[in-house]
């Protein structure tokens, strides 16, 4: 039986030194930790002209954290896991966008973040709540 990958989208968007780092809620995937705004690919993107996975990253950015990003989405890394929740077959993909022209104005969506935070990667490293792959996932970006 082949398997069916569920695709997700995370994107590391950086300012002046800082990351915006959003809390996801109790209730979903990581609930309570600290992550990189983003979600799952769905059948919108699949309408951007071949850029599937850019596509997903901004709406996933416009709709948690209001953001209309108008800054490259440098791709970063991948990573395979199985959700813990729900036994999906899980590749989550990494984007890094420095920005330069994106306006900086954050309305969350409440459902979806409990709080964002704009955290160095040595913040990042110490906060109690943050997971060793957000963890990594830096350290690959400071690689770039």
């Amino acid at each position: 039986m082949q398997k069916k990958y569920l695709k997700v989208v995370e994107v590391a968007i950086e300012h002046e030194g800082k990351f915006l780092i959003i809390q996801r809620p109790a209730e979903v995937h990581a609930g309570g930790l600290l992550a990189f705004p983003g979600g799952k690919v769905e059948k919108v993107d699949e309408s951007d002209d071949g850029d599937i996975l850019r596509a997903a990253a901004k709406r996933e950015i416009l709709e948690e954290v209001g953001l209309v990003l108008k800054d490259n989405l440098d791709y970063v890394v991948s990573s395979y896991f199985v959700s813990s929740d729900t036994g999906d077959h899980v590749i989550d993909s990494i984007f890094h966008c420095k920005v330069k022209k994106t306006i900086l104005k954050i309305s969350v969506s409440k459902r979806e973040v409990v709080n964002y935070y704009w955290m160095t990667a040595a913040e990042i490293d110490l906060a109690a709540n943050c997971p060793p792959w957000l963890k990594k996932y830096v350290q690959h970006i400071q690689k770039l």
